[in-house]
């Protein structure tokens, strides 16, 4: 083999594991875990969360950077943490809460795009990195059933200072994002939860949600709650026992008169606390 057909072969086989290390990286559901959701230590207190890509509950499995992270604080001004570093599992960050209020933490993706395509006799599905705008300098000419989908994900959870206050609750109106109804700070078991879905700032009917308790290893049944948004955007599930858990919730559809792409798939991931009666 020539050293040019070596290369060129080098090459494919660099991208192709690129693509996969990409394409497993954003399979796996990012989200964050503070170690406490409220402060009640006069003069505040610092806090510590982890930051992982896993599909099990709180157990850490792929890196997930948290240079991204950011907090919104009571009246609405945003502050980066603390202390960040980044390891092989899971991403560390600090951050010493005082003010008094409700906070909103955040670790938030950025937009992905790839374009799926058929191509050859057998119709094989093939992909690509690339928005609508880029798929046409890297699709094949005779690329069938092209379609362009937009990625994005937000991970986030509360932490309460004192009084509970909703300023952090306001909506930045881009692809899905979860609004609680009943405070963060006021979750207790047995008792009803209510949360609601925005898309680009309206409620959105059809997201699904998977809401799982903390020690899934621990047991045989993953104890899972299913739930779907209705045509307010509105979930309502019963946490029946204390502890931390995780809201995994995913909207799919159609959009229109985007110039990026012609699908979405939006999540938002939410870590929160159930407390004792």
């Amino acid at each position: 083999m020539t050293n040019n057909k070596i290369k060129a072969v080098s090459m494919a086989c660099a991208l192709v594991a690129g693509l996969a290390v990409t394409a497993s990286a954003n399979a796996h559901p990012r989200w964050l875990l503070p170690s406490h959701f409220t402060v009640s230590k006069e003069g505040g207190d610092w806090l510590t969360f982890d930051v992982t890509a896993s599909h099990g509950t709180f157990v850490f499995d792929k890196p997930a950077g948290a240079e991204t992270g950011e907090v919104v604080m009571p009246d609405g001004r945003v502050q980066r943490p603390n202390f960040v570093i980044r390891g092989k599992r899971r991403s560390v960050f600090d951050f010493h809460f005082e003010e008094e209020g409700t906070h909103k933490v955040r670790v938030n993706g950025t937009p992905y795009y790839y374009t799926q395509y058929k191509a050859g006799r057998r119709d094989t599905v093939k992909w690509v990195k690339g928005n609508k705008a880029e798929r046409d300098d890297v699709l094949p000419k005779k690329s069938r059933d092209v379609v362009t989908q937009v990625s994005y994900t937000r991970a986030e959870s509360y932490v309460t200072v004192g009084k509970p206050t909703t300023k952090a609750f306001e909506l930045d109106k881009k692809f899905l994002e979860l609004v609680p109804v009943t405070h963060p700070a006021d979750i207790v078991e047995g008792e009803e939860v209510q949360f609601q879905f925005f898309f680009n700032g309206e409620p959105q009917q059809g997201v699904t949600a998977e809401i799982t308790r903390d020690g899934t290893m621990y047991r045989n049944h993953q104890e899972q709650l299913d739930v779907v948004s209705d045509e307010n955007g509105m979930v309502t599930f019963t946490p029946e026992q204390a502890g931390r858990w995780l809201m995994k919730a995913n909207y799919k559809g159609d959009l229109e008169n985007n110039a990026l792409a012609d699908r979405v798939s939006a999540n938002v991931h939410l870590t929160f606390e159930a407390v004792l009666q």
